[in-house]
């Protein structure tokens, strides 16, 4: 595997990494840092554009896919985590439900 082509994968699994940390995270209580998504899908980015890869694209759309895929699952989790109902967080009343 060349350089380029094995960084990438470093980069996209970094990705998946990071969700799925954020998942279990969320599944045990605790507070979601996504903090690093964001610089890591900007590394995976520039390692797309930083030279012209000879990799195999529909591999690379399948990821690109599995990552989208995560991601909205994650959003899921902390919209019904959070109690999120058209963009407004539902206010604790202090009560035990």
């Amino acid at each position: 595997m060349k350089p380029a082509v094995h960084d990438l994968k470093i980069r996209l699994d970094a990705i998946r990494e990071r969700i799925r940390l954020g998942q279990e995270a969320l599944a045990a209580g605790s507070n979601v840092d996504l903090s690093a998504l964001s610089g890591e899908v900007q590394d995976a980015s520039e390692a797309l554009h930083a030279e012209p890869l000879h990799v195999d694209r529909e591999a690379v759309v399948q990821e690109l896919e599995a990552i989208v895929t995560d991601l909205n699952s994650l959003e899921r989790e902390l919209s019904a985590h959070f109690g999120i109902i058209g963009g407004e967080t539902i206010p604790d009343d202090g009560a035990d439900d």
